[in-house]
């Protein structure tokens, strides 16, 4: 596997888990205090994937060869089956819309790389099952809230993988296709910001192209944006490389291009890299920023990443 099919892999897992983090606390929240916290796959995730698969697995015969076009986008049946139960059970509204986006975003991406034609080989989809399963298995051995969810639905792992994974596995494919490709544009780019840009023109892509049937669902649902924790920043962009920028609160004109990235960070003892495409104005070295960002990652002790929410430039 090349260099950029693993930083894909490891970005997808990464963006699901920060897709989903409130919703894991929400569940966390009900389940026994001395329950380990170490497993990383979200339960949302496998439920979701059990009902896709479920439903696709019933619109393909056993004997036939996958194809890419058997996958369906945005609809109703699937939607029912995650959203609407969630409704009937009364779940938090952040639950429901959190549910709804990442079905969303899973149609979009893969709805994005046909449109760029991709194609996905079965070599490609065995390997992305081997993938999954690997962290499904590790997240199943170490928490009971998976084994729950399997036997609600009547499944054991071994079922699971020989009648659904491989259909819903073209949609994680598609997400992993699209971050390798970003990743062969922008080698060193950072998590949040190579899963923020993928996101952002598949999205884009996917509106564009089904934004009344996005409309109909958002509406049956009455779901609305999935919120997440806003930090805000003001300083002084430091440095551009590749794909971002670096903002330094306290930075002085004289110390830009004297003294190091490092350096600048930590005599400030703070510094927050963004992406350059997130914003609609040309940054450049100097400019002092109002930031508004979500999705905070730490790099080191007072180096961080965010992903980029509104941007305001001083004069």
């Amino acid at each position: 596997m090349s260099k950029y099919e693993v930083e894909a892999l490891k970005d997808l897992q990464a963006s699901k888990n920060r897709v989903m983090t409130k919703v894991v606390r929400q569940i966390e929240q009900r389940t026994k205090p001395q329950q380990s916290k170490r497993w990383q796959y979200s339960i949302l995730t496998i439920m979701i994937t059990v009902c896709i698969g479920l439903f696709v697995y019933t619109q393909i015969d056993n004997g036939d060869e996958l194809s890419a076009n058997d996958v369906p986008i945005l609809d109703e049946k699937i939607y029912d089956m995650v959203i609407q139960e969630a409704i009937e059970k009364n779940e938090s509204q952040d639950l429901i819309n959190s549910n709804f986006q990442t079905l969303i975003e899973m149609d979009a991406y893969y709805a994005y790389a046909i449109s760029k034609g991709i194609k996905f080989s079965e070599a490609a989809i065995a390997e992305r099952q081997r993938f999954e399963r690997e962290q499904l298995e590790r997240s199943y051995k170490e928490s009971t809230l998976f084994k729950d969810g399997f036997s609600k639905l009547n499944l054991t792992l071994d079922e699971y993988y020989e009648k659904y994974m491989k259909v819903f596995s073209v949609k994680l494919l598609a997400q992993s296709e699209l971050m390798k490709d970003y990743y062969q544009k922008y080698e060193s780019s950072f998590q949040i910001h190579a899963h923020a840009a993928v996101k952002k023109e598949a999205m884009e892509y996917f509106t564009a192209e089904y934004g009344l049937q996005i409309a109909y669902l958002e509406n049956k649902y009455n779901v609305s944006k999935f919120n997440m924790a806003t930090y805000y920043k003001y300083g002084t962009v430091v440095a551009i490389e590749e794909d971002r920028f670096l903002v330094v609160t306290g930075a002085l004109p004289e110390e830009i291009g004297r003294l190091s990235n490092e350096e600048m960070i930590n005599k400030h003892t703070n510094g927050v890299w963004f992406p350059l495409f997130a914003s609609q104005q040309k940054i450049t070295i100097g400019q002092n920023v109002n930031i508004t960002y979500s999705l905070q990652e730490r790099l080191n002790q007072y180096d961080f990443v965010g992903d980029l929410e509104e941007i305001e430039i001083s004069e």
